[in-house]
């Protein structure tokens, strides 16, 4: 029996990838690499750690491919991508700082989505985030956006590992008293895909976020839905 949903949020709660182009965009330039990237290649740099999203933000630069990006840091080795540590250090410290002051500009929930976290609380299902974008723009984010319908939220901090480690995800059930298999796991990307398969607990892709159906597929998606209120529906196979 499902008792609680744990949500992704760049991609899968917040349609955040507006804000993230602008951000990345500002940030490559200042540091001497070529912008103008559109949204649909910056989404493919996105989604692991902050470190590994910046050195493929840099390969992309590069001219890298979206087929390239897509591997990148799977089957494509992180040392085999051309980038310095000079270069990883100067673009995320000025991504960091310009996107801590321009994260809420064109950032919103994907439609449906909060309807379906008040849906599933009346039903008793408590919701949480589970992020690998810094704490401080998730606990943020998550108050201005989605007041009182998370119970707890948690990003990137030094106390905890990030995904594809369930830690996280883990540390939810701990605070909720609830077992791993009692949550179900929602994200967007083949990094949450991981994240359910290491934890040990059922998960869902979402199709509207920061990969493709195709992609999802190809990296193992057990369930993929197309709209927001499908996740209720999905929840309902769970006795």
């Amino acid at each position: 029996m499902i008792k609680a949903a744990v949500f992704d949020m760049d991609g899968t709660i917040l349609n955040t990838i507006g804000d993230l182009t602008d951000s990345l965009n500002y940030a490559l330039v200042e540091t001497g690499h070529k912008g103008g990237h559109p949204e649909e290649m910056v989404k493919l740099c996105f989604g692991w750690a902050m470190r590994l999203d910046m050195i493929k933000a840099i390969a992309m630069a590069k001219g890298f491919s979206a087929k390239d990006l897509e591997l990148a840091g799977n089957t494509i080795p992180v040392e085999d991508i051309p980038v310095t540590e000079e270069e990883i250090d100067g673009l995320m410290a000025v991504f960091t700082s310009y996107y801590e002051s321009h994260n809420q500009i064109k950032t919103k929930p994907y439609s449906g989505i909060p309807e379906v976290i008040r849906t599933l609380r009346k039903k008793g299902i408590r919701c949480a985030v589970a992020s690998n974008k810094d704490d401080d723009h998730v606990q943020i984010l998550s108050k201005k956006f989605f007041s009182g319908l998370f119970d707890i939220s948690i990003g990137r901090n030094p106390k905890m590992a990030i995904k594809p480690d369930p830690e996280m995800i883990l540390e939810i059930a701990r605070r909720l008293d609830i077992k791993a298999k009692e949550i179900i796991y929602i994200g967007d990307s083949e990094v949450d895909i991981i994240t359910g398969k290491r934890g040990g607990f059922p998960s869902i892709s979402v199709a509207w976020g920061f990969r493709t159906k195709k992609f999802l597929k190809n990296h193992g998606a057990e369930r993929i839905v197309d709209k927001p209120k499908d996740i209720v529906e999905i929840l309902k196979s769970f006795k």
